[in-house]
């Protein structure tokens, strides 16, 4: 075969595009077109929300940069103004990779968030600003919490249809709904948290459906997966918004703080929004006796008929309520009850000063769970209670008061009607309270404190100091002695506290000691010796008043209460060594005490708890 060199040659730049193909040999009249080629071709970096974009409408979508060889339409003009104008998310457009031709024109590669359409598109001349046929877009609308009502803001919420649906009203998001391309769901089933409570955070719109959006996040679990954005149409108030002048106590489940069991709405005529319930005494938050014994009825009659109780609130509870602010709500946990069961009623029998005495379950043969005990009777806003269980009743609570120095009324030992009714509009299954009165002559039980302390003095028969010894380190947070019995704290402990101080700046092997001789007299102010201590000595008529002079002339005649004393505790002193590479000694006194010294006592009623209150010359 014969080499032809210039038709070689020819076909050789043909394919490489210098010169079109012909059926001629001829170069120097053949006509090429010629076709751009990229030059540059890189994924975008910038921050993804920041490559968010929309059709212009003015330029198609192609499989290529339009202007290379090849280059087919994915989707026309027409088209893309119809995703433009779209209402919907899912056709928000993303921008991923950016290329230049060698031309200077500047093309970018996009999908929309539902894949239907994939491409490059005219962009330009200038990777600096996106132009051509897109333009960069705000998928959404940023805004303050102010486009929500007060009552809106204030309020807690729940999903209202919890389930699976990928609808934007069942499930949470991790951002809203297709404003973030592959940005899904935050959990994709909500009915584990269907009794979860939630408030609002944040709040936009989607641009392309106007549509509000809102993040929750649930107020008893900050970390809680749930915690993401959903429509607003799918919440529903939990609670209805707390009025000004008053607090609303939820109730909520052990074991899920979720779980509102009642809500107790507790209102104060003139009250101011945002003003403590409460107020501060003494070192320590509190409420009046008489809001605490309000609250106490309120509480348990909202728990009647359920498993749940809450008979006494504690100190912890009680500045929990005191600090709550008008206008606002708290939870406190309820007590899951011992079983009840189906065919009885648990009655409990509550003191003077709203504490629970003690209960007794009464049941009744061939009764269902959830009726009532007895029944509302015509023409009588009391209800009754039906015949034969009346005696029945009074007989079983006579039993359980029996040696209590309780009986169920003044010179009475039968129930009288208000006790009746509430036991009637009980319900088996459930529990009741009626309250229960002091024997004629009744004991107000001594209750020592020390003045400005939030607990009551603890009384021992240790003759040596057994109460908690805790110790700041020379930086005053960390611990160096923490809650250790102080009859268990050892010299090795102290020496350990003291060579801390002296090798921390500013502080000296003394400081040392005398944290620990302060710690030690702190601890003390806390016991007292009991022997020969009688705490149940003042009686006096049941229910009848009696004022701080009375109790101060009881405690001043009786020598055993005018005085009270710590027990012994240790005092402690260091020598150091001549040896300053060596430790000094811990020398030890065992034989110190606190005199407490009676002041007052506070105004009561006999069959009550008295605070008595006793100073220190320490």
């Amino acid at each position: 075969m014969r080499f032809d060199l210039k038709r070689s040659l020819f076909v050789s730049l043909a394919a490489l595009g210098f010169i079109a193909a012909a059926g001629t040999v001829n170069a120097q009249t053949a006509s090429a077109k010629t076709y751009a080629h990229v030059i540059s071709n890189e994924k975008m970096t910038t921050l993804p929300q920041n490559r968010n974009v929309n059709f212009t409408g003015s330029n198609a979508l192609y499989n290529k940069a339009g202007t290379l060889k090849g280059a087919k339409v994915v989707a026309s003009r027409t088209t893309l103004n119809k995703i433009k104008n779209s209402q919907s998310s899912t056709n928000n457009v993303r921008a991923y990779q950016v290329a230049v031709t060698n031309r200077g024109s500047v093309y970018y590669k996009v999908v929309t968030y539902d894949g239907a359409y994939r491409g490059w598109i005219y962009g330009g001349k200038s990777v600096a600003s996106i132009a051509g046929g897109v333009t960069q877009y705000t998928t959404f609308k940023n805004q303050g919490l102010s486009t929500l009502t007060a009552a809106q803001q204030s309020a807690t919420y729940k999903i209202a249809n919890p389930g699976t649906a990928n609808n934007g009203t069942t499930v949470t998001y991790k951002q809203p709904a297709w404003t973030q391309y592959k940005v899904g769901r935050a959990i994709t089933d909500s009915t584990p948290y269907a009794s979860s409570i939630f408030k609002i955070d944040q709040v936009g719109t989607r641009t392309r459906e106007n549509d509000q959006w809102v993040h929750i996040y649930d107020v008893n679990n900050a970390n809680s997966p749930a915690n993401g954005w959903i429509l607003m149409s799918g919440l529903t108030q939990a609670q209805a918004p707390v009025a000004d002048n008053a607090i609303q106590i939820n109730l909520v489940d052990p074991s899920n703080n979720s779980t509102i069991v009642k809500s107790v709405t507790i209102t104060r005529s003139g009250a101011t929004k945002g003003t403590n319930f409460g107020y501060y005494s003494n070192g320590g938050w509190t409420i009046s006796q008489s809001d605490l014994a309000s609250i106490q009825n309120q509480i348990r009659a909202a728990l009647s008929g359920t498993n749940y109780s809450l008979d006494s609130l504690t100190t912890a509870q009680i500045a929990q309520i005191a600090q709550t602010n008008f206008g606002s709500s708290t939870n406190l946990v309820a007590n899951k009850i011992a079983t009840i069961a189906d065919n009885a009623v648990r009655i409990n029998l509550v003191k003077p000063d709203g504490t629970i005495l003690k209960y007794t379950d009464w049941s009744k043969s061939g009764v269902a769970k959830g009726s009532n005990v007895g029944f509302s009777a015509s023409g009588n806003t009391l209800w009754s209670l039906y015949s034969g269980d009346q005696s029945s009743m009074e007989s079983q609570i006579n039993s359980a008061l029996s040696g209590t120095n309780f009986q169920l009324n003044t010179n009475s030992n039968t129930l009288n009607s208000t006790q009746m009714d509430a036991i009637a509009r009980g319900t088996y299954g459930g529990q009741v309270y009626i309250n229960v009165v002091p024997v004629s002559n009744a004991t107000s039980p001594i209750v020592p404190r020390l003045v400005g302390a939030s607990q009551a003095l603890k009384g021992t028969d240790s003759a040596s100091l057994t109460a908690p010894v805790t110790v700041a380190g020379p930086d005053g947070k960390a611990t160096a002695i923490n809650g250790t019995p102080a009859d268990k704290v050892t010299t090795a402990d102290v020496l350990g506290v003291i060579t801390a101080y002296a090798a921390y700046t500013g502080k000296t092997a003394q400081d040392g000691v005398n944290a620990v001789n302060t710690a030690f007299k702190t601890a003390a102010k806390t016991q007292y010796l009991n022997t020969n201590v009688n705490l149940n000595g003042y009686t006096g008529a049941s229910g009848a008043s009696f004022g701080t002079f009375d109790i101060g002339g009881y405690i001043s005649n009786q020598p055993n209460l005018k005085f009270l004393k710590s027990p012994s505790f240790n005092s402690y002193s260091y020598t150091p060594n001549s040896d300053p590479t060596k430790q000094g000694t811990v020398d030890t006194s065992t034989d110190n005490s606190i005199l407490f010294v009676f002041l007052y006592g506070d105004n009561g009623k006999f069959g009550s708890p008295v605070n008595v209150y006793y100073y220190t010359l320490d």
